[in-house]
């Protein structure tokens, strides 16, 4: 199962890696700040649909995303 908080970790990674501030990426995905913010601690409740915006957004594969954290995920997993 994957982490919600991994991936709004990595949501948050991308933005910042975007040169992008978190009100400029709400503004143009037509959603609250606060609401993207909430995402990027916890991204449990995030509609997928968002998701797949937001990454089509900054540029990245949905494919490589989910890879990327499901590695992520497992290497958490065993280091607990």
């Amino acid at each position: 199962m994957l982490n919600g908080k991994l991936i709004g970790e990595e949501l948050r990674n991308i933005r910042n890696k975007s040169g992008k501030n978190i009100d400029i990426i709400s503004k143009d995905n037509d959603i609250h700040s606060n609401t993207l913010y909430k995402y990027e601690k916890d991204a449990t409740d995030m509609p997928l649909g968002l998701l797949s915006r937001l990454l089509k957004y900054y540029g990245i594969d949905e494919i490589i995303f989910f890879k990327i954290i499901s590695e992520y995920n497992h290497i958490k997993t065993r280091e607990e």
